[in-house]
């Protein structure tokens, strides 16, 4: 009794720790919860209430230690309470921001988003303005200020009931349970249960399926596991064989990219200018991205590569094949963009080994203005080119991006519009049309910049020895799907990696294709018939000829920062390291009982194409 009545007098200085980690915890599930789409099955219901539980409490325990260890030695007591305050609420900053980015992109923060984040991209992709820095602030002090009260009203209380938080110790076993489903779950490929903790943040499970496999237990699928993982970085062929090119009369390109266009803006309505080229050119109608994302679109587009390989050309510094063959045949390089375009790593892959400068926009400029600052001089740029020397052209127009910036002497002939394009203010019930709207004057801007490229070009008298490439790298999303789809990056739905393709080839005939292509065809068609080159695409590319015969329907793989899928058809095959999830064409989940054996071996192929020497391991 005297004891019990001496530690409630004088309770252990670290007493109120234990509610204060319990609580944090608690509420710390909900902006996790907001991003939840609960499982049909039971078990995986509860496998993801345990393993949300076991990670926020080891969490907010890791945010707690150092008050329990300073609060235990006498002359450092007074830091106990800052230390645990001060990383609570770094703690919930990051987890507020992770279910933002989750929220808006269906990936956690990591190393990658963090780098873009401090580089500006991410939020300029956001639309995050001086109003969303000014609440950020707000919410930082307001959340400081929150857990210190909270952390001090606990201390003041002197809750000592259980002042050594023997209960904690209950909670311990949540761990080795999470980890032991988890292993379970993914031997047996139970998609909907794995696919279930993509919400936890930073939450790494265990898997065992190659040991269980050799002990008879499950069966592994060497394939699909292979499709999940990395191609080696360490052994690179490319190309497989010394490309042979003999041009006899090198014909000029430009390339023009609209970032962010839907493949369902190409109309009259919304693009005259891009309409009435597509109908005087060939015009892919099912065209796919090689991903949802500029850096791995564009990596297709100039690689004729599956953007899987991403990593690997960055790690070899190795440029794409149809650039190095263009420099190797005389041609000048024009290359602009209203947005850097070093921002997508570009400079580290696409154009690692090209001397030529990348224009962009001064800083100084408004953003609302740097296609415009871009376009003036990439059209100078062309009016000046020597008729005796080919020159390649690529412009990326940076209108149709978030936060679809217009000039307010440009055209709207949208209405309502939002005041601003910022991703922050959407979800589930939000009303797409004004955003929407403000997008499509943006596309609007665009085509008009678009036509004076075009009549820049027909100025320079070099329009009948230019082929000219309009097209996009992604696409961009407006709910469309209702599942609370904004922006890109976050699904391999057509309305993110369906684009618009257009192709004006002097010398040919305008014509519809009505098969599947793909940004991996572009490469292989000019090395073939801009310059000659008598190799087969297989020996630099996994794409196909563009003017040869397309098959209805092939796997192509698409890629995002965090995630892989297979396109099929209207379906899209998700990847992941515990098995295969299955979309429909409305991007819901289907249970499909077909074999993607074919799909899969078909795909790893396209893996292995640059290091034919290396066997992968199962």
């Amino acid at each position: 009794m005297t004891h019990t009545r001496s530690a409630t007098l004088h309770p252990h200085p670290t007493a109120w720790l234990p509610a204060y980690l319990l609580i944090n915890a608690v509420v710390s599930a909900l902006p996790v919860l907001l991003n939840v789409t609960w499982p049909a099955a039971t078990d995986a219901r509860l496998f993801l209430t345990v393993a949300l539980a076991s990670q926020l409490v080891l969490a907010l325990t890791v945010c707690c230690l150092p008050g329990w260890l300073l609060g235990s030695i006498r002359p450092l007591r007074a830091l106990a309470l800052p230390s645990v305050v001060t990383l609570t609420t770094l703690w919930w900053i990051a987890l507020l921001i992770d279910a933002r980015v989750f929220h808006q992109f269906g990936f956690h923060l990591n190393g990658l988003v963090i780098g873009l984040l401090l580089s500006g991209r991410l939020l300029q992709q956001l639309g995050v303005n001086t109003v969303s820095w000014l609440a950020a602030g707000a919410v930082l002090a307001g959340m400081a200020t929150l857990q210190l009260l909270f952390a001090r009203g606990l201390q003041r209380r002197g809750i000592a009931a259980l002042p050594r938080a023997r209960w904690l110790w209950l909670l311990l076993p949540l761990l080795p349970i999470t980890q032991g489903l988890a292993v379970w779950y993914d031997a047996h490929s139970r998609v909907d249960a794995m696919t279930g903790l993509r919400p936890i943040p930073w939450l790494h499970t265990a898997t065992a399926r190659r040991q269980l496999a050799k002990l008879g237990w499950v069966q592994q699928d060497s394939m699909e596991r292979q499709l999940a993982g990395q191609p080696s970085s360490t052994a690179l062929q490319y190309p497989l064989q010394p490309l042979q090119c003999r041009p006899e009369r090198p014909m000029n390109v430009l390339m023009i990219v609209v970032d962010s266009l839907r493949h369902d803006m190409l109309t009259p309505a919304q693009m005259p200018n891009a309409s009435r080229f597509a109908a005087q050119a060939w015009h892919a109608e099912q065209h796919y991205s090689t991903g949802n994302n500029t850096m791995h679109g564009l990596f297709g587009l100039f690689y004729g590569l599956p953007a899987l390989h991403t990593n690997t050309m960055i790690h070899h510094r190795r440029g794409p094949e149809l650039l190095r063959q263009l420099d190797q045949h005389g041609y000048r390089f024009h290359l602009y963009g209203g947005a850097s375009l070093q921002g997508a790593r570009m400079d580290r892959a696409v154009f690692a080994q090209v001397t030529a400068p990348l224009h962009t926009a001064p800083n100084h400029v408004a953003q609302e203005l740097r296609d415009r600052h871009v376009v003036k001089q990439l059209s100078a740029a062309l009016r000046q080119q020597p008729a005796d020397t080919p020159f390649f052209g690529f412009m990326l127009l940076d209108s149709a991006h978030v936060p679809y910036a217009v000039p307010a002497d440009a055209e709207h002939r949208f209405l309502p519009q939002a005041r601003s394009g910022d991703h922050l203010k959407t979800h589930r019930g939000t009303d797409p049309a004004p955003l929407f709207n403000r997008y499509r004057n943006a596309v609007l801007k665009a085509d008009t910049l678009i036509g004076q490229l075009l009549q820049a070009l027909d100025d320079s008298g070099r329009r009948d020895d230019t082929v000219v490439i309009i097209t996009s790298d992604h696409g961009e999303s407006f709910n469309d799907l209702g599942q609370n789809d904004w922006g890109h990056n976050g699904n391999f739905s057509d309305v993110q990696t369906r684009v618009p393709m257009a192709i004006r080839w002097p010398g040919r005939a305008a014509a519809i294709e009505p098969g599947v292509t793909s940004h991996m065809d572009i490469a292989p068609t000019l090395l073939r018939h801009l310059l000659a080159c008598s190799n087969p695409p297989s020996d630099h590319s996994a794409g196909l000829d563009l003017f040869g015969p397309l098959p209805p329907v092939r796997p192509l793989l698409v890629e995002s920062w965090t995630q892989r899928a297979v396109r099929v058809g209207p379906r899209a095959l998700l990847v992941r390291p515990y098995g295969v999830e299955v979309r429909d064409a409305d991007y819901r989940p289907v249970a499909d009982a077909t074999s993607t054996a074919a799909v899969t071996a078909a795909i790893i192929d396209q893996m292995q194409l640059l290091q034919p020497t290396t066997t992968p391991s199962p």
